[in-house]
C-alpha cells in the first residue's frame, strides 16, 4: 500500500487530520472528479442527450454488476439507495408481517436499525426484542438463540457498530438464524470497504450499506443485497418508472425483474457513479490491506490515547476485537471541548451519544467522543491527536 500516493490523492490530508470516517470518510479526487465529470456532461452534451442517456443507463448498469462482484452477489440481487437507512426501510416496510410475528434488534443499533422496526409495532403489532450484547458490546449467538421463538421471523445487528468499533461474529449469527428459518439483515454501514464483505460466506438474506463511509464514495450512496429467492416476496415501498413495467397488449402493470424493483423514479447517477470509481479504487487498494492497516492504526490509538489520565475506552478492550472506532472519555472533560479544541488545530474527530444510549448506559455516560479511523490516515496523526486532547487537561 503506497500511503504517499493515497494521500496525495485525498488532498485534505495534507492539511487536516480527519479521524472521522465512521460518519463519513474523504472520497479520493477519482470519486470527486466521476461526479464532477457527469454534471458537467450534462450541461454541456444535454441530459437526455438520447446516446448519452443510453450511455449514462449502462454506466449505472456497470456499477451495479461491479457492486455485486465486490459482495459476492448477483448483479440482480442489488438495488441502489441514497444510504443504508433507507435500505433497511425498504426491507421493514416490504415484509408481509403478520400480527404478534417477532423481530430481534441488537441493542447495540443506532436509530436507522430500530426505528423502522420499532414503528412496525405500531402499524403491524409485531413485537421488537431486543438482544443484549455483553458489557463491551461484543454480540454472541447464545444471545439470540436465547431470544428466538416459534414466533421470530427476522434479526438483524451491525457488523461494525458505530458506538463500539467492535467487529461481530455476523456469520455465526447468520448461521444460527438460517438454522430457525429466521431471515437475517446485517447492517453493514461501517464495514463494507473496511472488512472483506461476503454475502455468501455471510450467508445473510439481507444487507444494508452506504458508499459514504469506508468505500469512500460521496454522500447520497447505498445499496440493498437482497437474496435471490427472497425478492420478489418483499412488496416495494417506492414505485414509479424506474422500476415499474406496463404490458403495452394486456395494460397490466407490474415491477422489473431483479432487486431493482425497490428502486423509483430517476436513479441519483453522479452519486452511483461515484460509487463505482470508489469500488474501483478499493478494489486497487485491496481490502485486506485495508482491514491490516486499519487494524494496526486502531491498535495504535488506543495504546497511545491509553497514556492520558482519565481515559476510558468504550467497547471492546481486547484490540484484535474492533477495528476503526474508538469511542472514549477523559473524566471530568466535556468531550464537546475536545472536539472543538482539535477543530482549532485542524484536527477533526466527533463528539455525541451517537445513538448508543444501551452502551453509554453501561458506562455511566451520556455522551462520548469517537475517533475513527482509516487507512489514509497515520500513526503520526494519532500521536498528534492524542497530543492535543492531553493539552485540554491542562
Amino acid at each position: 500500500m503506497d500511503i504517499d500516493t493515497i494521500r496525495s490523492e485525498t488532498p485534505l490530508t495534507a492539511s487536516t487530520i480527519y479521524l472521522d470516517t465512521a460518519a463519513a470518510s474523504l472520497p479520493p479526487d477519482t470519486v470527486l472528479d466521476a461526479v464532477r465529470d457527469y454534471l458537467r456532461d450534462t450541461g454541456h452534451v444535454g441530459i437526455y442527450l438520447p446516446a448519452f442517456r443510453k450511455a449514462t443507463y449502462a454506466r449505472v448498469d456497470a456499477v451495479r454488476a461491479a457492486t455485486a462482484r465486490f459482495l459476492n452477489a448477483e448483479t440482480e440481487e442489488i438495488a441502489f439507495t441514497k444510504n443504508a437507512s433507507e435500505a433497511i426501510s425498504l426491507i421493514a416496510r416490504g415484509i408481509d408481517w403478520q400480527r404478534g410475528d417477532e423481530i430481534l434488534v441488537a441493542d447495540t443499533e443506532m436509530l436507522s436499525n430500530l426505528l423502522p422496526w420499532r414503528r412496525l409495532e405500531v402499524t403491524h403489532g409485531v413485537v421488537v426484542r431486543m438482544v443484549p450484547a455483553d458489557a463491551e458490546g461484543l454480540l454472541s449467538p447464545d444471545a439470540f438463540a436465547t431470544a428466538l421463538t416459534d414466533r421470530t421471523r427476522l434479526l438483524t445487528f451491525s457488523h461494525l457498530p458505530n458506538s463500539t468499533g467492535a467487529v461481530q461474529p455476523a456469520a455465526e449469527i447468520c448461521a444460527l438464524a438460517r438454522r430457525h428459518g429466521v431471515m437475517s439483515l446485517v447492517n453493514a454501514s461501517q464495514s463494507v470497504g473496511m472488512l472483506a464483505t461476503d454475502v455468501r460466506a455471510l450467508d445473510c438474506d439481507f444487507l444494508a450499506s452506504t458508499g459514504r463511509k469506508a468505500l469512500r464514495a460521496t454522500e447520497g450512496t447505498g445499496f440493498l443485497y437482497v437474496r435471490r429467492s427472497l425478492i420478489d416476496s418483499i412488496e416495494p415501498s417506492l414505485t414509479g418508472w424506474w422500476n415499474g413495467s406496463y404490458n403495452r397488449e394486456t395494460g397490466a402493470l407490474g415491477f422489473v425483474p431483479g432487486a431493482r424493483r425497490f428502486e423509483a423514479g430517476c436513479p441519483i447517477v453522479p452519486a452511483i457513479l461515484g460509487l463505482g470509481t470508489a469500488l474501483e479504487y478499493a478494489e486497487k487498494v485491496g481490502v485486506a490491506a485495508i482491514e491490516q492497516r486499519v487494524r494496526a492504526l486502531t491498535s495504535h490509538a488506543v495504546q497511545r490515547l491509553s497514556r492520558i489520565s482519565g481515559f476510558e475506552l468504550y467497547g471492546p478492550s481486547d484490540v484484535r476485537n474492533r477495528i476503526g472506532i474508538v469511542p472514549f472519555n477523559i473524566r471530568g472533560v466535556d468531550p464537546a471541548r475536545i472536539v472543538s479544541a482539535l477543530e482549532q488545530q485542524q484536527c477533526i474527530i466527533e463528539a455525541g451519544g451517537f445513538m448508543a444510549e444501551p452502551i453509554l448506559a453501561r458506562y455511566g455516560a451520556s455522551t462520548m467522543a469517537r475517533v475513527s479511523i482509516h487507512y489514509f490516515n497515520t500513526e503520526q496523526e494519532l500521536d498528534r491527536v492524542a497530543d492535543l486532547v492531553e493539552a485540554c487537561l491542562r
